[in-house]
């Protein structure tokens, strides 16, 4: 085992998580310490009205589109202040895969995919993840509206402040905004501190055991389904880059589209295969120590849970449905 490379690899991942996820906790702190907080829920109300939640989970959406960490950050902070309930932050990461997909398809996917594997794969591709990620969000809004509690909030009613915290506000007024911008920045590196404690650990462990021949293993597996879905050889290379990065997947799958002689449908099952690997991982090397460490170990488990089981199983489908079409093709 290279303890060099594992070490590589959890500074990169800490490099890009750990900042976005204090500015998700110093944001919401800021936010709520001044009249703004109101506007950043515009883009998202008429979402979070009809999945019944409270009306602060519209600017932890707007914020999972401009980043998904810091997204999270804000919706932990105002989980354990106890303005959102377990069934709010379950529904609102539900809910949240849509501007999570939009944000990756726009800024990350869309670039890499349209030059390295053409507009028709390309812009395929990023319906049909689009598509998976629509439907999930719809059935966040289906179990915020019919499933779980239904209107009753699991903290008091929907307001944005507490009691305690609107008296809060008004000694802030009271004193200047240097002193108001430093209780911001302390409360915000106190709530950071408590979770970086948990993530740092946990995080390494898990990268330590992915790191113990998985991509060696998984490509054993999937051998068969290769040979049934007729893909070439050379697609085990975009499935162990599936343990890289997606964007080293569309850069693989683009140098297969080149060289080997495969249909649109055959692109589109080994790219969406590889997502399921990609995704799968995931959740487990950084999702579920995120989730533990942002919302306890209860929580954290559940989240990442019902979220992994929704995308794996529509991503899964995709699969199922390019097969039958490549099987069937007429």
């Amino acid at each position: 085992m290279d303890y060099s490379l594992i070490f590589s690899e959890a500074m990169k991942l800490f490099s890009i998580m750990l900042p976005m996820i204090f500015i998700g906790f110093f944001l919401s702190n800021l936010l709520r310490a001044t009249r703004y907080l109101e506007y950043t829920s515009i883009p998202m109300a008429s979402i979070t009205e009809m999945a019944r939640l409270p009306k602060t989970c519209s600017s932890v959406l707007t914020f999972f589109f401009l980043n998904s960490w810091s997204g999270m950050g804000m919706l932990s902070s105002f989980f354990h202040k106890r303005i959102l309930g377990e069934r709010d932050v379950i529904v609102t990461v539900l809910i949240a895969q849509l501007p999570k997909g939009l944000h990756s398809a726009i800024f990350f996917q869309a670039p890499v995919a349209l030059s390295v594997l053409g507009y028709e794969i390309g812009l395929l591709l990023l319906f049909l993840e689009l598509l998976v990620f629509a439907g999930i969000a719809v059935a966040g809004i289906f179990i915020g509206r019919k499933i779980l509690f239904k209107n009753i909030f699991e903290y008091g009613d929907n307001t944005e402040l507490s009691i305690s915290e609107e008296k809060e506000k008004e000694k802030e007024k009271e004193t200047g905004c240097i002193a108001r911008a430093g209780a911001v920045l302390q409360k915000s590196f106190h709530e950071f501190g408590k979770v970086a404690l948990v993530l740092v650990p946990t995080t390494f462990l898990f990268i330590i055991i992915l790191n113990l021949g998985l991509a060696e293993y998984s490509a054993e597996i999937l051998q068969p389904l290769m040979n049934f879905l007729r893909l070439p050889d050379a697609a085990v290379i975009v499935f162990a880059a599936s343990f890289l990065s997606q964007i080293a997947v569309l850069s693989a799958a683009g140098t297969i589209v080149v060289m080997e002689q495969i249909t649109v449908l055959q692109c589109l099952e080994m790219l969406f295969i590889a997502r399921v690997l990609h995704l799968g991982i995931g959740y487990v090397k950084t999702s579920l120590p995120t989730n533990i460490a942002l919302f306890g170990r209860k929580l954290g488990l559940r989240i990442t849970c019902v979220e992994g089981f929704m995308v794996e199983t529509g991503l899964t489908c995709i699969v199922l449905l390019l097969i039958i079409l490549q099987t069937y093709p007429g």
